[in-house]
């Protein structure tokens, strides 16, 4: 079977706590660029949460929708994720935030820009948002090649945005993707 991309449901919310976890883990390591405020999450707690914006309709702040990116296994296995999350009142629920992430041995291969562009199709196409933002840590120049390729441009940058518990203090640099005219 090839990897592949489907939309998360309630029953995948315990496997994308342990992806979650494994990718975080991944962070500053190895020669990696930091892309986490931590290292460790409680995968209960991220399993909850998941569970709470999963099952939210899109018409509610806070809505959450997430995507998988699945290797061939077996069994296969959930190894990305981007997630979307709607806005905190109604008056911003036209818009989305964007996170996503990918397990080091499956990066630099496209699964990240199918993902996008997945998301991206589905949030235009479905959801009819108007925008989509994230925030990129700043020195994670290959993430931010990949959001500007499919056309996020930066709208800004919180300097010391994070202090890691490395020591380490990073800027965020926000990007926005309009979807449709306002």
């Amino acid at each position: 079977m090839a990897p592949r991309i489907r939309a998360l449901r309630t029953a995948d919310a315990r496997a994308f706590a342990d992806h979650l976890a494994a990718h975080v883990a991944e962070s500053g390591q190895g020669g990696s660029p930091h892309f986490a405020v931590a290292n460790v999450v409680d995968r209960e707690e991220v399993r909850d949460a998941a569970l709470s914006r999963w099952s939210r309709s899109l018409l509610d702040p806070l809505w959450g929708r997430a995507f998988g990116f699945f290797d061939d296994g077996p069994p296969p296995r959930l190894v990305g994720h981007l997630e979307l999350r709607g806005g905190r009142v109604e008056a911003e629920l036209h818009r989305a935030v964007l996170s996503m992430g990918l397990q080091r041995s499956h990066t630099g291969r496209g699964f990240g820009r199918a993902l996008l562009e997945t998301a991206i199709a589905w949030a235009r196409d479905e959801a009819r948002l108007t925008t989509l933002e994230l925030g990129v840590f700043s020195d994670n120049a290959r993430a931010r090649r990949l959001y500007e390729s499919v056309g996020f441009t930066p709208i800004g940058m919180r300097h010391d945005a994070f202090r890691l518990a490395c020591g380490v203090s990073v800027d965020d640099l926000l990007m926005e993707l309009a979807l449709r005219p306002g």
